[in-house]
């Protein structure tokens, strides 16, 4: 047999003991004796107030006791504190043994508790819980370790300690577990139960451990901590409101907010125990769903059940729930009165979830609630009143502090603006809720000045500054707002600031924008602050930094604008008509500008620096961009667009001109200014440094001018001052030496110049000159007197082939200007020609220079004319003169105008007179000698002819030198002559001449015939005939014959052909038998002229020669009015 089987014996045998016992029990069991022994057990542990209608013994499936219809009186009150329909027992087969009928498990069903504290803290079940006597058996001996099952019970609990009014509250459906039940220790249990007030339906259900459960059975209000009960549950509630509130009313809560209407449904882990004092509640996992709002939190309640309110902690999170709500979800006096106002007004809105919170507090007097924690805004709304509008759309992260509220991460739209970030703070004081804000974002340049209008209250009509306009571009703007909440109205703008990136700005008065503008603009609604504000105005930059004060009138002290700027962008820097400075100013340079005062008219100090700009100003001014100097000014402008300079100056190296005065621009420039020029030494200027075109290279100059005009046409304008240059010298382009010894001084009034003092040296020449040039500053009328001591008229001869070194200036003059002036030189001279008291009538005009009426005085001869000359500008020029010489010797005429290798072919003496009409031009090809056109008178006396190309020729093929040899000495002495005379017409490049006369004591010539000017081709007739008493001598000369004509008179003669040019001409004798057939042309001339001239009477041949002795020259004929020559060049 095997082991199993020998084990199994035994447990068979003792299961058939068991039986048999079980069966012999059963066979003398009475029911009646076990109802007895209930019912005395059931009067020792409850005494005689437990009443149990019928009691059933039942063995199957295991030992139980059925109690029908059982109650429990309260003995003091005699009313039920305990019913139920039916109470089980389980027992075990030792209970029955022992009469003792303890039971290990206890069912309950249909049960009804009716619990009732009363003024006193007096619980009503203490009297039927606890024992009347001392052999009683307690209700913890009679439960304990005992399992509990209630179900289908009814709760009704009454309290009315230390309340007003009794707290009721009734619940149904009550189920109750125990495994097993512990006095003094843990115990496990399962509870739910069901509110039945009417049309609520609460529900509750909780699981957990009761601790000290047996205190509940102990007298007295605050039990000790070591027997107090405790207990630590899972609880889950789905109540209504009216329960919620019973619920609070009975831990003492008596703020439960009117917001939770509906249902609540609650679920979390609560652990009830003694706390220091009176009971604590701590609440962990708290999970609340409401109709308004959804938690989740940790609370923590301590001081329950003590005469005061308990004081109360938590820690929660929540979904969004709109501000309105809270006023109504959250304790009174946790939200300050202000703030629920301001929620109320809904100048604050929105939906509001609590991230992480806290508060504690209590209902005492003296304590008060406490709020803290993150939470999250939502389709926020922060008005600010009618006048600064709202913010909508708001999303921000709030925390909330002792006494503040801090909110950042701001989102949301201001007016026109996107809100992208901000901050800002509630501060609760003792005038309440005071708020602080500042938020911003991205805004365009078009929109920033219409927004700062309605923020800050600007209004373009008064505030100059406002009427800029943005462009282009966009910045960061950050607004600030500060005020009480109670009140939104009295909420205000407090500052802004713009931070630009890179915008385009229109600034008035301005013609072009503003552009790549950056730095800060820190508004408030009285002050306007630049911080760093750079930018570029075309090519030119600016650097900006300061305060305008915008209260009243706009007004600033410190406001400081610096920066380089760009010729380019003088011209349009105002929006006037432009100032011709894009000719006058090219470079870059620094600048620095200090506004102070209203804006309305603001004074301005400023430094120009002069180093990197290249200044031309046309014939006054030259200034290379490497040369240092400053412009520095002082100036007022008012709101007419009137500038006032109260200072000015222009400091460059030995320059400085300082000037003040004022200006005003309008469609059109107006000014009145003044500028005074401080002693300049022109030796001193730098090489650099180009002032009046370097046309004075030494003197001192200084003046005072004072301008008035409008335009920008200096022309127009009225000037009036003084100009003073003293020992200058002055280099004049043309002239090849400079003009010395210059003193000027000028006087300027309106248009018209009083020239008191002008003295120079050129050359040898000592001029001065005075007198009055009207309307100088636009085509200069002069009225002038010249004198001079000493004046070299080679000055106005072309020299070498060139023009002459006064042509570019009196061309000039002459074509600007018109000059009348009167001439009178003490000497004058041309070479050898010296000539004294040379006077005349000057005038020039259009171009044409004319001198009337000249007078002069050469040796004991006079001169005496007028002359025309027209100069075009860089044209060859025309002239026109009439001149009468009379009596002036021909050796200082020949040396004046032939050069020494002339001088050595040709010499003659004697006195030159003449008079005739020369006009010519240079506009010829071949030059001026074919546009010569005029005619010439000319006498010549008591002469000889020492040197000569053709007299000298003749005379020595007649052989007169050496058929006189011993008489006249020829060679040495030269041929003496009483008189030349002639007439010459010059046309077309020739010059003709048909009555040529030269009477001498020797011989007696004539000649006609014409020069070639141009080819310089000589084609003259002479013809020769002895006289005097030479005259049998030299009738003898081979050449000469006698001359029969038709009357039979006879002239000896000898007749010559000259040709060729003229320095160097053939001459070659006539034959005779040609001179007595017949002579044609100049030949005929020249023999004709030669009859006469022996044969006429010598007054009718020489008419001068009868006038008195030392008579002057007839007064020429008044020239025309109109020089209608001249006019055809």
């Amino acid at each position: 047999m095997s082991s199993k089987r020998k084990s199994l014996i035994p447990t068979l045998l003792l299961i058939m003991v068991v039986c048999v016992v079980g069966v012999v029990y059963l066979a003398t069991f009475r029911t009646e004796d076990v109802q007895v022994v209930v019912r005395d057990l059931v009067a020792r542990s409850f005494g005689e107030h437990v009443v149990i209608e019928r009691i059933q013994v039942g063995f199957f499936p295991y030992p139980h006791l059925d109690l029908k219809n059982v109650s429990i009186q309260n003995p003091e009150q005699g009313t039920p504190v305990f019913q139920a329909k039916h109470v089980q027992l389980d027992l075990n087969f030792l209970s029955f043994v022992q009469d003792i009928p303890m039971p290990h498990a206890l069912i309950i069903e249909h049960s009804v508790f009716n619990l009732r504290r009363d003024e006193n803290g007096q619980w009503n079940y203490l009297n039927v819980l606890q024992g009347e006597s001392p052999d009683q058996v307690e209700i913890g001996a009679w439960l304990l370790g005992r399992s509990l099952k209630l179900t289908n019970g009814t709760v009704h609990l009454e309290d009315q300690y230390r309340r007003e009014s009794a707290f009721i509250i009734h619940a149904e459906d009550v189920e109750l577990q125990v495994e097993q039940l512990v006095w003094d220790g843990p115990t496990e249990m399962l509870l739910s139960a069901r509110f039945s007030e009417e049309g609520t339906g609460s529900m509750l259900s909780a699981y957990g451990t009761l601790q000290d459960i047996g205190g509940f059975l102990k007298d007295g209000n605050t039990p000790g901590r070591d027997s107090s009960p405790q207990f630590d549950v899972h609880t889950r509630m789905d109540l209504a409101r009216e329960t919620l509130v019973q619920c609070a009313n009975f831990f003492d809560v008596h703020e439960v907010p009117i917001g939770f209407q509906g249902r609540t449904k609650v679920q979390g882990h609560l652990h009830f125990a003694p706390g220091i004092e009176g009971y604590d509640l701590s609440v962990s996992d708290l999970v609340v769903l409401t109709d308004s709002i959804d938690l989740n939190s940790e609370i923590s309640v301590k001081g329950l059940w003590l005469p005061e309110p308990p004081t109360f902690s938590g820690q929660w999170s929540s979904a969004p729930v709109a501000i309105q709500h809270l006023p109504q979800l959250l304790p009174e006096g946790l939200i300050p009165s202000e703030l629920s106002d301001a929620i109320h007004r809904q100048s604050v809105s929105g939906k509001i979830q609590a991230v992480s919170a806290t508060f504690t507090g209590s209902s005492r007097k003296e304590a008060s609630y406490t709020l803290k924690g993150k939470f999250q805004l939502s389709e926020g709304k922060l008005d600010f009143g009618p006048k600064l509008g709202a913010v909508k759309e708001m999303t921000c992260t709030i925390t909330v502090g002792t006494d503040e509220i801090r909110f950042f991460d701001f989102h949301g739209q201001y007016e026109e603006l996107p809100v992208t970030q901000g901050e800002g703070m509630i501060v609760f004081d003792e005038q309440g809720p005071w708020l602080t804000t500042e938020f911003g974002g991205r805004v365009s340049a078009s929109k920033i000045i219409g927004l700062m209008q309605t923020i800050a209250g600007w209004h373009v009509p008064q505030r100059p500054e406002e009427a800029l306009q943005g462009k282009a571009g966009s910045g960061l703007l950050m607004l600030r707002f500060a005020g009480p909440l109670k009140d939104p109205q009295a909420i205000a703008f407090q500052s802004a600031k713009y931070h630009p990136e890179r915008i385009a700005m229109q600034l008035p008065g301005l013609r072009m924008i503003l552009t790549q503008v950056e730095g800060i603009f820190a508004i408030s609604e009285n002050h306007l602050r630049f911080e760093n504000v750079t930018g570029l105005y075309g090519d030119s930059d600016f650097h900006i930094q300061g305060t305008i004060d915008l209260e009243g009138e706009s007004y600033t002290d410190d406001l400081r604008i610096q920066g380089h700027f760009s010729d380019r962008d003088l011209r349009t820097l105002l929006s006037v008509p432009a100032l011709p400075t894009q000719e006058i100013i090219s470079g870059r340079s620094q600048y620095l500008l200090m506004v102070a005062g209203q804006l309305r008219n603001p004074s301005v100090k400023g430094r120009i620096s002069l180093q990197g700009l290249e200044i031309h100003l046309p014939g006054i001014l030259s200034k290379p961009s490497s040369l240092a100097g400053n412009l520095d000014f002082h100036v007022r402008i008012d709101n007419k667009r009137q500038f006032t300079f109260d200072s000015m100056a222009l400091s460059l190296p030995s320059i400085r001109f300082a000037g003040k005065g004022k200006f005003h621009y309008d469609q059109t420039l107006t000014f009145n200014a003044s500028l005074t020029a401080e002693p300049i030494r022109f030796e001193s200027l730098p090489p650099d440094l180009e002032l009046f075109e370097k046309t004075i290279s030494s003197g001192i100059m200084e003046g005072v001018v004072h301008l008035r005009g409008t335009g920008g046409d200096w022309r127009s304008w009225s000037k009036s001052g003084q100009v003073t240059l003293t020992d200058g010298v002055v280099n004049i382009e043309g002239i090849r030496s400079p003009i010395s010894r210059v003193a000027l001084q000028v006087k300027l009034a309106g248009h018209a110049a009083e020239l008191k003092r002008l003295q120079w040296n050129l050359e040898k020449s000592q001029t001065q000159a005075k007198g009055f040039i009207l309307t100088w500053d636009s085509r200069p009328n002069m009225k002038l007197s010249l004198t001079a001591t000493r004046f070299d008229l080679d000055l106005l001869l072309p020299r070498d082939k060139q023009r002459s070194p006064l042509r570019e200036l009196l061309e000039t003059i002459a074509n600007t200007a018109k000059v009348s002036a009167k001439l009178q030189f003490n000497r004058a001279s041309y070479r050898n020609l010296k000539i004294r008291n040379l006077s005349g009538q000057l005038n020039m005009n259009k171009g044409i220079i004319r001198i009337d009426r000249i007078r002069g005085k050469a040796d004991n001869g006079t001169i005496q004319g007028r002359v025309s000359v027209n100069l075009p500008v860089q044209q060859p020029a025309a002239v026109k003169t009439w001149f009468s010489i009379n009596s002036i010797p021909l050796l200082t005429l020949e040396k004046t105008l032939l050069d020494t290798q002339a001088l050595d072919k040709q010499l003659m003496t004697g006195l030159m007179t003449m008079d005739g009409a020369l006009q010519g031009h240079g506009r010829n090809p071949l030059g001026v000698l074919p546009t010569l056109k005029g005619r010439l008178k000319l006498t010549i006396k008591d002469g000889r002819i020492k040197r000569g190309v053709v007299i000298p020729k003749i005379l020595a093929i007649m052989n007169l030198p050496n058929m006189l040899r011993g008489k006249v000495d020829l060679e040495k002495d030269g041929y003496p002559f009483d008189r030349q005379s002639g007439t010459f017409a010059i046309a077309d490049g020739q010059i003709v001449s048909t009555d040529m006369v030269m009477d001498g004591p020797v011989v007696k010539m004539t000649a006609a015939g014409q020069y070639n000017l141009v080819n310089d081709d000589l084609d003259v007739v002479t013809a020769v005939s002895p006289l005097g008493s030479y005259f049998k001598l030299l009738q003898e000369i081979p050449l000469v014959h006698l001359l029969l004509d038709d009357e039979e008179q006879g002239i000896n003669l000898a007749m010559f052909s000259v040709k060729g040019p003229f320095r160097n001409p053939a001459i070659e004798p006539l034959a005779m038998e040609s001179v007595a057939v017949g002579l044609k042309g100049f030949g005929k001339l020249a023999l004709s002229i030669l009859k006469n001239t022996i044969t006429l009477p010598q007054k009718i041949l020489f008419p001068d020669d009868n006038k008195e002795a030392g008579a002057s020259s007839p007064e020429p004929q008044k020239q025309e009015s109109e020089d209608t020559f001249m006019e055809t060049y």
